[in-house]
């Protein structure tokens, strides 16, 4: 894994639309609509994670597994790092763009939220500290080859070595299933609205 740096304007926006197709190219199972519940159309999930990538870039938190950009991940989480206060507020408001105004935004927070709130969350009232992958993806190109083990066994050797679980929620159960596979428990199944649940993920310390 290394951390990506020294990267042009260009190259940001050529990982997010990297990010951004696999995101949007993903079938989801029958009983999961997840983030293109909100957001429709190809462009306006582009706007959505540029924001994402950006914000993680450039707080340096993003990751690839080789030079050869097989796939991408940012994390965040004790010891690790957080969104800055400028990259995130840019963050916040290219969001609210691609959700469509402030309206569908808080639509989209309030059920992302519901139903018990986010495993983040319960982790804070319950003084925890964590480690968080917040977007995880594998160019379709380099699917199936072993790079999100990769990605996740990463996480899991720096997890390990400061003594902190990993934490992750996901829009589909097939993607849960996978990071199951992977060496996360279910911790929860929230029921966020119609066809839209999010699945949160724990795995403790070793």
């Amino acid at each position: 894994m290394i951390l990506l740096e020294g990267l042009s304007g260009s190259e940001i926006k050529e990982v997010s639309r990297h990010v951004s197709d696999s995101f949007y190219n993903y079938e989801y199972c029958s009983e999961d609509l997840g983030l293109k519940k909100y957001i429709t159309n190809p462009d306006d999930m582009f706007v959505y994670i540029n924001a994402i990538v950006y914000a993680a870039y450039k707080s340096g938190l993003l990751y690839a597994t080789s030079e050869n950009r097989e796939g991408y991940m940012f994390i965040a989480g004790e010891g690790i790092g957080t969104i800055g206060f400028i990259p995130g507020m840019k963050m916040i408001f290219a969001e609210k763009k691609a959700l469509g105004g402030f309206k569908n935004m808080k639509k989209f927070v309030s059920a992302s939220f519901s139903d018990g709130n986010s495993i983040e969350t319960r982790m804070r009232r319950a003084k925890r500290k964590f480690i968080r992958i917040e977007v995880l993806a594998v160019r379709k190109e380099y699917q199936r080859q072993g790079f999100m083990r990769q990605m996740m066994e990463y996480v899991y050797q720096v997890a390990d070595e400061k003594k902190l679980p990993v934490i992750l929620d996901t829009d589909d159960r097939d993607k849960a299933l996978r990071y199951e596979y992977l060496g996360m428990t279910l911790e929860r199944v929230r029921n966020c609205g119609e066809k839209y649940h999010m699945y949160d993920l724990i795995r403790e310390p070793m």
